[in-house]
């Protein structure tokens, strides 16, 4: 049987960079995604692969954390869209699937 619930030393006791794949069934604690987030860790919903192409929701919320500046982040189609504001105007900066 698959584990339902997943906790914030169930993302510790991974190493950085991994891949956890939560089922129909599984949820994360909140603390767990934060630590996923911070860790490198992807997260993946479902079954499904992470789009061909598309960097995983924490490639780029690291690339936002390396630069300073004021972001817009829009969910469309299960993908996060996110764009940098310069100067008042957006800018793409990236797409998550």
């Amino acid at each position: 049987m698959a584990k339902r619930l997943y906790t914030e030393s169930d993302v510790a006791a991974m190493p950085a960079g991994a891949t956890l794949t939560l089922g129909k069934e599984a949820l994360a604690t909140p603390s767990a995604i934060d630590l996923a987030f911070a860790r490198g860790v992807r997260i993946q919903y479902g079954d499904a692969k992470a789009a061909a192409g598309a960097p995983a929701a924490a490639d780029v919320f690291a690339k936002m954390l390396a630069k300073e500046g004021t972001y817009v982040v829009s969910v469309q189609g299960g993908a996060a869209v996110v764009t940098r504001l310069e100067n008042g105007v957006p800018v793409p900066f990236g797409t998550t699937k």
